[in-house]
């Protein structure tokens, strides 16, 4: 729980003093939303630039920071809820805390498997996961560096 709560708070710090957060997952629009959840159902999701999320990736990045979140609010409430007492009264009660606990793990568990669902279906973008990102040469813009080659 601790690797988690800290390296979570590193990344929500990176991710809010660069800007990468409103750069990368901000806006969320309902019709870009709508748009891609239908090209993902026909099997026809395009992901041709890998350093640009689209906008379920962007939906699904945002709720599982959040999920992240309640997952250690709630985990310290059920821990130690004497010393949590306050956490612990936002849940309303103990077993509500476990209750959200164990969804938010399942919610975890549900975005893993979507996440790896949709990798496998633009299959370019397992090495840039793998790896930790495309490679990208700053000497070409975007649209060159990312052109398949055969």
């Amino acid at each position: 729980m601790w690797i988690l709560a800290l390296n979570g708070l590193a990344y929500l710090t990176y991710g809010l003093v660069t800007g990468r957060f409103r750069r990368m997952l901000l806006p969320i629009r309902i019709d870009e939303l709508i748009a891609t959840i239908q090209d993902a159902l026909r099997f026809r999701l395009s992901h041709d630039d890998p350093t640009k999320y689209n906008t379920v990736q962007k939906l699904l990045y945002v709720g599982v920071i959040l999920i992240g979140i309640m997952i250690v609010i709630s985990g310290l409430a059920i821990w130690k809820p004497v010393q949590f007492s306050e956490l612990l009264a936002l849940f309303g009660s103990f077993q509500t805390a476990r209750l959200v606990h164990f969804l938010c793990m399942t919610g975890i568990v549900l975005f893993m498997i979507v996440h790896v669902s949709l990798a496998l279906m633009v299959p370019h973008t397992l090495v840039a996961m793998l790896t930790g990102g495309p490679a990208v040469d700053h000497r070409k813009p975007a649209s060159v560096q990312l052109e398949p080659t055969h």
